[in-house]
């Protein structure tokens, strides 16, 4: 425990009398660290901290790389600007050495401010410095990793540029090679540029090369695993969490971006314990860094393309590479629906967009933008919109919202003056000369006069996109994977116990999420879907250690 001795000799406390830092050392968290272990991580709420003995390192991660930003040592403290105005930590403290450090709560800081003269002034100069030292901080931070040279509507630029944003990767773009300083690039012809940490990418520009140039993982580092999820949206994250967090090796498969359709939201506000809400971009990048601290491994622009049941599963995924798992989760999701409109796929990428992973709202300042959709997603892109759009129209097909949009949005929607809703609408046609210019609509089978388009995002529904699972995966009419009771009743099950809840036909593998049957197209189901399927992998996995067990040995003649 720490004694008031201890606290003694530490220069904070040298004016203290000792009957206050008795006190104090009663009520101080004493924290023992090894060399490499984490007092705070980024993100985490703190305390007021007092190194006692060791050094300790401030590091940020910022576009992937971490930056040392400043040391602290015996005697050194830090905390105090996160507790008193109640912030989380923007930076991680790990330590160098052996470390103990003295860990104080809110009302121990703001005694020792109000109580105690000089080492209330102390800290307060701390408080001030650190307030001055936060620009200079971030005046020292590295600028984007990624450049990129050439215009945005550059068709060789779109889906890259969409990988980009779709992962939170940050970039900035010039024109031409000149302007961005350059002009000793050599490209071939006109071909747009795009550059990590200085170093082009050669051309084509796919998710995969780009990925492994930013340093992204995109290879599995085991042969065999507890668990392999495919899907990196709220289900398969949750699913990386619990798994890894309670021990089970696992490897989470994503083929385009982490967070899903649900990443890129701009403001989820029903979901539990944040009441101001939270963006896609936040709670993909807290649950990914969460994931990945308790080990869970996550590989980018990798698809699952087979799947077989041999002694155990064996996934095999696009580049004729295998692994197999115990138990497998698919977390799949959903892709958005197409919308059958003559002429439409011309401008796909050219001013339409299906759902909203290429969506810049300020480029879209003052300009005129449609939304073909009822759903929460539509809702939420067109709150985003609204903020920069000069008008933002919801072209919904039915004749309400109320059947397909939570109450909140609606009511959010209703008081912004540049949204429209209107109902039973439909897009008839689109035109423009190159990019997207105007469309026409029909209300209630009455054609509208055309209509200046600059942006128009489909967000129709969804289908599953099941296709490459095994035949013998039972399935409902639409793609979608039956879990549970759905198998019972269907006669697919052929084990001699019930399936687990989210367990589908073939045991040991489990769904979890929108692409289940049945499931309930929110978030909050989501997270909750893949934190059970790890609840029913470990169920699964002591059957099966059981069944071993119990399996009579063969006795020689």
């Amino acid at each position: 425990m720490i004694t008031l001795k201890m606290l003694r000799q530490l220069g904070l406390f040298s004016s203290l009398p000792d009957d206050a830092l008795a006190r104090l050392a009663t009520r101080a968290a004493d924290l023992r660290l090894n060399a490499g272990a984490w007092l705070a991580r980024e993100g985490e709420r703190l305390a007021f901290y007092v190194i006692l003995s060791g050094s300790l390192q401030l590091t940020k991660e910022v576009e992937g790389k971490v930056i040392h930003i400043s040391d602290y040592r015996a005697g050194d403290f830090f905390g105090e600007v996160n507790v008193l105005f109640g912030i989380p930590a923007l930076s991680s403290l790990q330590a160098k050495t052996d470390c103990r450090v003295a860990a104080f709560g809110q009302q121990q800081l703001q005694e020792l401010i109000q109580s105690h003269t000089e080492c209330g002034e102390m800290i307060l100069e701390s408080l001030r410095d650190g307030l001055k030292g936060g620009p200079r901080h971030a005046m020292g931070l590295p600028v984007d990793r990624v450049r990129v040279v050439g215009p945005q509507d550059d068709p060789l630029l779109t889906r890259a540029l969409a990988f980009l944003k779709s992962n939170r990767i940050a970039y900035t773009v010039a024109e031409d090679s000149d302007s961005a300083g350059l002009s000793s690039i050599d490209q071939d012809g006109p071909a747009p540029a795009l550059l990590i940490d200085g170093i082009p990418i050669d051309h084509p520009l796919t998710e995969r090369t780009i990925a492994e140039a930013y340093g992204l993982d995109t290879r599995p580092r085991r042969a065999h695993y507890d668990v392999v999820i495919i899907g990196g949206g709220p289900a398969g994250l949750a699913a990386a969490v619990y798994g890894a967090s309670e021990g089970l090796t696992v490897l989470l498969v994503e083929q385009w971006a982490m967070g899903g359709q649900a990443g890129t939201s701009a403001k989820i506000e029903n979901y539990l314990g944040f009441p101001t809400g939270i963006s896609g971009d936040d709670l993909t990048e807290r649950a990914v860094r969460q994931a990945r601290r308790f080990g869970a491994e996550i590989i980018l622009t990798r698809r699952a393309i087979s799947m077989e049941r041999k002694s155990t599963y064996c996934v095999t995924l696009d580049g004729d590479e295998t692994v197999t798992a115990k138990t497998i989760i698919l977390a799949t999701g959903v892709c958005w629906r197409p919308l059958e409109l003559d002429g439409i796929e011309a401008f796909i990428g050219k001013g339409i967009s299906y759902g909203t992973a290429d969506m810049e709202p300020c480029n879209l300042s003052g300009k005129c933008v449609f939304i073909v959709g009822g759903g929460n997603s539509a809702g939420q892109a067109a709150m985003s919109l609204s903020s920069y759009a000069r008008t933002v129209t919801l072209l919904v097909r039915g004749e309400t919202l109320s059947t397909t949009m939570s109450q909140y949005l609606m009511e959010r929607l209703a008081t912004q003056p540049n949204i429209r809703v209107e109902t039973n609408t439909s897009v008839r046609s689109v035109s423009g000369k190159g990019t997207l210019c105007a469309l026409r609509t029909t209300c209630r089978g009455i054609d509208s006069r055309a209509r200046r388009a600059d942006a128009l995002y489909i967000m129709i529904g969804a289908d599953a996109a099941t296709g490459w699972l095994p035949p013998g995966l039972e399935r409902n009419e639409d793609g979608f994977i039956c879990t549970g009771r759905d198998v019972l009743a269907s006669a697919a099950w052929d084990e001699d116990r019930n399936p687990f809840l989210l367990e589908t036909n073939l045991p040991g593998v489990f769904c979890a999420g929108d692409v289940r049957n049945s499931s309930v197209k929110r978030v909050s189901s989501a997270v909750g879907e893949g934190s059970m399927a790890i609840a029913f992998v470990h169920q699964f996995l002591a059957l099966q250690r059981e069944a071993r067990f119990s399996r009579p040995r063969s006795v020689p003649e």
